[in-house]
Order: structure tokens, then C-alpha cells, then sequence
């Protein structure tokens, strides 16, 4: 074989293996740009599709809106009820001893005397800020959403009471007696009666309060969701009563 002979096939192969390299970038290409294709039209049609779903779910949820009032109306409320009521009640009026208590040692600081009457009292708890959140004083009565309270107060021995009247025809009387009753532990004594049971004689007996029909109840915190700290607080006010000289 000569020389030029041997040169040309040695340019024939390399032709063909360029050719070979060239088919193959250009089909690596083709491939590549079949992916990017793939990918641009998923991204482009996807965006649809998910549109096309919300507004499938908001579509539902305005036609339900029609049924809501009729669901409402059989929701009840969870804050409501007897026993709720009366665990509200029954922190009105245990706070309304607690503010009673703190207007008289105020007055006696302030003057060296205990007050005169219950419109000392009222007149210096309105005066001082002391009234309980949600009652208020007015036409010469102290009133919350729920309740109607009347105090009862004498000098001698140092006693007062605070009754708690609903406002509606539900619920029951209650009524809260410093210096507190002795009662078992971590409990206080209070009285209880039915909304037409008459009103009491002002810091009557315990005797008598039975014979009309009032019950002695025992305030269990933990049965009224109710904690210890009004208890606490509550024969505090009370021991400073009964220690007052």
C-alpha cells in the first residue's frame, strides 16, 4: 500500500468518527430540549389545573353557606347554662363580700371608725374604684348582667352579708355571710334558695334561714371549675374582719 493510499483512509475514518461525534451532540440535544419541552408545558398547564381546583372548593363552600343559619341555630353555646351561670354568680357575689371588706378596713384606716351604714359603704366603693368588673352602682343598688345585690351591714357585733338576686326568673338566691360560717376545708360556707323564696331578714340566723327554706351549700372549688385563690382570698377578708378590734 502506498503512502497516499494509507493517508486517505486515515482521513475517511476520521471523517466518519467526526460524523459519529456530530449525530451524537445533536441527538443530546434533541433529547435535552424534549425534557425542557416536557417541563415548560407541565408548569404552563399546571398552574390551570390548580386554579381550576380552588375554585372548585370555593364554588362548594358558597353553596353551603346558604344552610349555615339553620346550623347555627343548633349550636349551643358552651359558656352557658345553669351551672355556668352559677359559677359566674357565685364569683359576682364572693367578690362583692371581698370589695364590702376592703371599703370597710379602707374607712376605718382613714377615719379610725367603722362606717356608719351601708351607704357609707356603697358611697366609698363607688368613690374608690372597689366595685367588682361588671357590677356597677346606681339608683342606690348594685346590679351586674345577672344579679341584683343588696348588702346588709352592722357595727355590732362587726358582721355584714352580700345577697345575690337573678335577674331573670332562672337561677337561685345566694347569699354570702361575713365573717364566714365555719365550714370544712378548703370550702365556703354560703346559702342558697330557690328564685321565689322570699328575701331573707337582714343577717337572720342560721336557724332562720333554714326555716324559710334556704339551704347551706359548701363552695368546692374544684366542682365549679372554680380555683382556690377566691376561697383563699376569701378567708383572708374574713380573718380580717373577725380580728378587727
Amino acid at each position: 500500500m502506498s503512502k497516499s493510499e494509507s493517508n486517505s483512509g486515515i482521513k475517511e475514518r476520521l471523517g466518519a468518527t467526526r460524523r459519529s461525534a456530530d449525530l451524537s451532540s445533536n441527538v443530546g440535544v434533541l433529547v435535552v430540549l424534549f425534557l425542557v419541552g416536557i417541563y415548560v408545558t407541565f408548569r404552563i398547564l399546571s398552574p390551570q389545573n390548580e386554579a381550576a381546583q380552588v375554585k372548585f372548593i370555593e364554588t362548594h363552600g358558597s353553596e353551603s353557606d346558604k344552610d349555615l343559619p339553620a346550623a347555627d341555630a343548633n349550636v349551643k353555646n358552651l359558656f352557658s347554662g345553669p351551672e355556668y351561670d352559677n359559677a359566674v354568680r357565685l364569683r359576682e357575689a364572693s367578690a362583692m363580700g371581698m370589695a364590702v371588706s376592703l371599703s370597710m378596713l379602707s374607712l376605718n384606716m382613714q377615719t379610725g371608725k367603722l362606717p356608719k351604714g351601708v351607704a357609707e359603704i356603697a358611697r366609698h366603693l363607688n368613690m374608690a374604684n372597689l366595685l367588682p368588673p361588671g357590677i356597677q352602682y346606681g339608683n342606690e343598688q348594685f346590679v351586674s348582667e345577672q344579679s341584683v345585690f343588696q348588702i346588709a351591714y352592722r357595727r355590732e357585733p362587726l358582721s355584714f352579708e352580700v345577697l345575690a338576686i337573678p335577674r331573670s326568673d332562672e337561677g337561685s338566691q345566694l347569699l354570702f355571710r361575713f365573717p364566714l360560717p365555719p365550714s370544712e376545708p378548703n370550702t365556703v360556707l354560703y346559702f342558697e334558695a330557690l328564685r321565689d323564696k322570699r328575701v331573707p331578714v337582714p343577717l337572720a340566723s342560721t336557724e332562720q334561714l333554714a326555716a324559710s327554706g334556704w339551704k347551706i351549700r359548701h363552695w368546692r372549688g374544684e366542682m365549679l371549675t372554680l380555683n382556690s385563690a377566691t376561697i383563699d382570698l376569701l378567708k383572708d377578708q374574713s380573718a380580717s374582719l373577725i380580728n378587727k378590734p
